[in-house]
């Protein structure tokens, strides 16, 4: 299988992970991606974006990959201030689905944690808005589900 989908994400490789950060407009997929990125750069996390608002997504028989259109490539928006140029990777495999809800769920069924993503079984973090939690909390829900991925 070798299909190829444009949909609205953010993408970044964070702490050596792919992850794909999903959304309604406004929801903070970019916020939370530079937040990571700038947490990244002062921890030994590391960060990189793979892009923003936009990802054509390529489906290999075991692998979904990402990666930002041509003109979306290095670019981020930070509301309030516009479009910024950042450092970016070309393309990553999607390690994990982060999925910005309204609210969160104190204590999920383990169904929440996985989604079958174009035929694929993936690991998931569903993240209460910034709004809603801060990224503080964010971080440490997001940081939960990527040592699941290393055990």
């Amino acid at each position: 299988m070798s299909d190829q989908i444009n949909i609205h994400a953010t993408g970044l490789l964070y702490g050596g992970f792919g992850l794909l950060i999903r959304g309604p407009s406004g929801a903070g997929k970019s916020l939370l991606a530079l937040s990571l990125l700038e947490y990244g750069s002062r921890t030994q996390q590391g960060g990189i974006l793979v892009g923003d608002d936009r990802l054509e997504i390529k489906i290999h028989s075991e692998k979904i990959q990402m990666r930002a259109p041509v003109a979306l490539q290095g670019k981020i928006e930070l509301w309030g201030r516009g479009i910024l140029e950042v450092e970016f990777i070309p393309f990553a495999n999607i390690d994990l689905i982060v999925d910005i809800v309204d609210q969160g769920v104190r204590m999920p069924e383990n169904a929440a944690f996985v989604e079958l993503f174009h035929g694929l079984e993936l690991p998931r973090c569903p993240l209460p808005s910034v709004q809603s939690i801060g990224f503080e909390h964010q971080r440490l829900l997001l940081h939960a589900a990527l040592e699941t991925l290393t055990e």
